[in-house]
């Protein structure tokens, strides 16, 4: 069971993810019982030609810009487990989504047709399911100690920035 000062942690494995879609089958399913990547709080961004694939999960930064962006207050930190978490009652969906655009990692899912809220990972409420079915290790748990505080937004930057090449790629 996780706690808070845990995170699930993808880039120190970048180039691991198979694009086996598991993870966020395996997340859609815990939170909705039923498995589709559309229903996933974490986010495997492809380049299926080159085959690159990119798995993108909820950091947790520091000040939360996802929250400080929503105007209703919708987004608050789970003391449980120190990740952003979304108040549906409070959400404006749809009409807003300024969350998303705020999300320095593009690792909120929301497809306002499939889900009315923007999706975040959540740990899986301290139990992360995706890092036990990642079979090549593209996914780990990992401890938010003050030392690896800093080394996890360099990771996280390595793969934006690896996600921002394919995403250049694909646009032409």
């Amino acid at each position: 069971m996780v706690s808070q000062g845990y995170e699930v942690n993808t880039s120190q494995y970048l180039g691991k993810c198979t694009g086996c879609h598991l993870c966020e089958l395996i997340c859609s399913f815990t939170h909705f019982g039923k498995s589709s990547t559309l229903l996933s709080r974490i986010v495997i961004w492809k380049d299926k030609a080159k085959a690159v694939f990119i798995p993108m999960v909820c950091i947790s930064c520091p000040g939360m810009p996802c929250a400080k962006v929503c105007p209703t207050g919708a987004i608050v930190k789970d003391e449980k487990t120190g990740m952003p978490k979304i108040i549906e009652s409070k959400c404006l969906g749809a009409e807003c989504g300024k969350c998303v655009e705020a999300c320095p990692y593009h690792a909120i899912n929301f497809n306002p047709e499939v889900y009315a809220y923007p999706l975040i990972c959540d740990l899986c409420g301290g139990d992360p399911q995706c890092v036990k079915v990642c079979w090549p290790g593209a996914l780990r748990i990992v401890e938010l100690t003050k030392s690896f505080s800093k080394e996890r937004f360099l990771l996280a930057t390595q793969s934006l920035t690896k996600l921002k090449e394919v995403l250049k790629e694909l646009r032409g």
